[in-house]
């Protein structure tokens, strides 16, 4: 399984991408995750690349690369993060796997990977 996790703040990317990397090594998930600093990074992958992606990007620019991956990969698992409960409720169209209010913490790494693994 392969997971993308992209986002603006350097902090938040490493904190999430140590997360899902233990999250995935207490379940015996083999998994390779990849850290990217812009959406443009991500929508770079080729369709099917990645199984998981969180996308961490904030306002408008975080759900419009939510929507250009979903409109290339219908299979991908999508968690959207942002500071504003606004998004969620777009993102019922993009069939998201998870929505992610911030502050991140591990227990929403947890729910959204639950989440995710189960639409597979």
């Amino acid at each position: 399984m392969r997971l993308a996790v992209c986002a603006q703040q350097t902090e938040e990317r490493r904190h999430m991408c140590e997360w899902i990397d233990h999250y995935c090594k207490v379940c015996s998930l083999p998994a390779a995750v990849i850290c990217v600093d812009t959406p443009e990074q991500l929508l770079l992958q080729p369709a099917g690349a990645i199984q998981i992606a969180y996308i961490g990007f904030g306002s408008y620019k975080g759900f419009l690369a939510a929507r250009s991956l979903r409109e290339r990969d219908h299979a991908c698992s999508i968690i959207l993060i942002d500071d504003t409960p606004q998004y969620a409720i777009q993102g019922m169209h993009l069939h998201l796997a998870d929505f992610i209010l911030r502050p991140v913490e591990f227990r929403h790494i947890a729910r959204s990977m639950q989440l995710a693994i189960g639409r597979f």
